[in-house]
């Protein structure tokens, strides 16, 4: 008697079996009343995340699954139009839905609709950055999608809503869970330029971008300076505006350089050991962690653009739910950059004196 792959994998939760790698078709399921469809990517005989065809992570008991049925015999993202019919049905009537080649946004009805032409460009802005210095892209699996509110109260509600409260002052941010971007724009109606405040909806396009065209793995453990550092340099206009003259002075983020320049009294000899190392400067001090990922970063890309792609291209093949100890992030970094961490760092510190 021949099994289809559903049978077995349910199967497989029965006996106690854990999967290590995503099975090789969609299923559709309901889970609390919700349907959903998309690909098992691991399993136990208590927890089963899958990857929805809108692109969202969902966990759930499968024990809590029913109607289960296999639906492909491979993972196929929703198209845009599909995309776009279920954002009308998802947000009320206030809101429109725009789309581009990779993008779909909801926003208010008006001139938000630009945001998607935005969103394209920066994407545009980013891949052709990246392929230029020979890192090998895919297209998304799903459409990027992105929500724009009106104004900062609309923003902080809905994350409070979604169980996401923000942190004031925080102007946008990407859900690594829901694959989404959320951002508000209230200087719209008011001719401002989006652009000069909006630093933090460049650095969090680059995030969903980057975790969409193979940059970063958004389901294996990735160092964050590594990421934060990719987004810091885009917040420069050199790398994100197709208008700019592409000079190392334009790709200058003068923030996190002054940044870098405040701090460097008090930086410790290894900080480059220690941020490659662990995460644990993010918790310490985030405004010094992100300056010296930015330096890192973009000290790196300038200097050795070939060895920088290789590493992210390394880092960015690590297998899905897979940890990063100290000891394979060190191992990593010294194969592209070596060992003299002192060498690099005295090497580091002379190009940020010459930056102008």
């Amino acid at each position: 008697m021949k099994y289809s792959p559903l049978v077995i994998l349910f199967a497989w939760l029965a006996a106690g079996v854990h999967a290590q790698s995503p099975a090789p078709f969609m299923m559709h399921t309901h889970v609390g009343g919700e349907a959903l469809e998309g690909q098992p990517l691991t399993w136990t005989d208590d927890q089963m995340v899958l990857m929805g065809r809108d692109g969202q992570i969902y966990e759930f008991a499968p024990k809590h699954a029913q109607k289960s049925k296999k639906t492909a015999s491979q993972f196929r993202g929703y198209s845009i139009m599909e995309m776009r019919d279920r954002l009308r049905q998802e947000f009320s009537k206030d809101f429109d839905v725009s789309y581009t080649q990779h993008f779909v946004v909801v926003h208010p009805r008006g001139a938000w609709s630009v945001w998607a032409d935005r969103l394209e460009a920066l994407y545009r802005s980013f891949t052709h950055y990246m392929s230029v210095r020979g890192f090998r892209l895919d297209e998304p699996r799903v459409p990027l999608v992105a929500i724009v509110f009106r104004n900062e109260a609309e923003y902080y509600r809905y994350a409070q809503d979604s169980g996401t409260p923000m942190q004031p002052n925080t102007l946008g941010h990407y859900s690594s869970g829901t694959n989404r971007i959320y951002l508000f724009d209230e200087g719209l109606e008011k001719g401002k330029d989006w652009a000069a405040s909006n630093d933090t909806i460049i650095h969090e396009a680059t995030h969903q971008t980057a975790f969409n065209v193979g940059v970063h793995r958004r389901l294996a453990e990735q160092p964050r300076w590594l990421g934060e550092g990719l987004a810091t340099m885009f917040e420069a206009p050199g790398l994100w505006d197709a208008k700019s003259t592409h000079t190392r002075q334009d790709r200058i983020n003068r923030g996190r350089l002054n940044d870098f320049r405040y701090l460097l009294a008090n930086r410790s000899p290894d900080a480059i050991y220690q941020l490659v190392a662990s995460d644990k400067d993010f918790d310490r001090d985030a405004a010094a962690a992100y300056a010296e990922a930015w330096t890192l970063s973009f000290f790196l890309c300038e200097t050795r653009p070939k060895e920088y792609c290789d590493y992210l291209e390394r880092v960015g093949s690590r297998k899905a739910f897979s940890k990063y100890a100290a000891k394979q992030r060190l191992t990593d970094f010294v194969h592209y950059f070596g060992s003299d961490f002192k060498q690099l760092d005295a090497e580091m510190l002379r190009f940020v004196e010459d930056l102008k």
